[in-house]
């Protein structure tokens, strides 16, 4: 068999392999109760790091395999990252602010409000991860919401106790909460992680009015309000709708 061959042979095999792998997921989701909308939001989720798991993928097969000759590496895949994430060692966070994140990652958000916290201000931070894991992996402490349909979850009704337990679908509450402690705590910073899990639970426009909401509030007592996720999970028009609230 000529190198030609054998080279197109193997290409052919990984394409089917990879197009067997995306189906089977696709597959799967569709048998664990998600809507049409979830399973959107989900796929998109997964796309994101193709990349990733081929390059895993590619350092683990050159790991099996030895070579006569050096083998040149990939080059790096360039992934655009907003200048308010990627340049600044720290986020200058300003009162009245609503900061649109395009990064999941939480060193950046956490930092910040470890700062107003070192400065006197209070903090509520409004999470899919679980509040204990933030605390032990960050050590920040201060008021945490915990976004969860776990029915069985114990409420603090002290919000600068440790935690409160909300469900994602209960955006009217959510924003109460929020409403309350702001008055508590003028010039307070709030942190939204699970931006896009409320998204999945309820639908984009109902989550951008509970954004303009707690925007709206966040300026009349001169707070912050930081949301830092993923931005591949929203169509398009959706992020333009979300990034034209911090074009004030």
């Amino acid at each position: 068999m000529s190198e030609e061959k054998s080279r197109a042979e193997g290409y052919i095999k990984g394409y089917e392999d990879g197009l067997n792998e995306a189906w089977d997921e696709l597959l799967a989701l569709t048998t664990k109760g998600y809507t049409s909308r979830e399973i959107q939001i989900l796929a998109k989720a997964r796309r994101s790091v193709v990349q990733e798991k081929v390059e895993q993928k590619r350092k683990g097969m050159m790991k099996e395999v030895e070579f006569s000759e050096p083998i040149e590496e990939a080059p790096a895949r360039a992934v655009p990252v907003p200048e308010a994430v990627s340049t600044p060692v720290e986020l200058e966070v300003r009162a009245g602010g609503l900061y649109i994140l395009k990064d999941k990652r939480l060193e950046l958000p956490i930092a910040a409000l470890k700062q107003q916290q070192a400065s006197g201000l209070k903090t509520l931070c409004i999470l899919r991860t679980h509040p204990d894991n933030i605390r032990t992996k960050y050590g920040i402490n201060g008021a945490m919401v915990w976004l969860t349909k776990t029915e069985s979850c114990q409420t603090d009704n002290d919000l600068q106790g440790r935690t409160e337990f909300v469900s994602p679908t209960e955006l009217p509450r959510l924003n109460s909460l929020i409403k309350s402690f702001l008055s508590e705590n003028k010039g307070g910073a709030i942190l939204l992680e699970g931006l896009e899990y409320l998204v999945t639970q309820n639908d984009f426009k109902s989550v951008l009015k509970f954004i303009q909401g707690v925007k709206d509030q966040v300026i009349l007592t001169k707070g912050s309000f930081l949301i830092p996720f993923d931005p591949t999970v929203l169509d398009p028009k959706d992020l333009k709708a979300l990034e034209r609230e911090t074009e004030d």
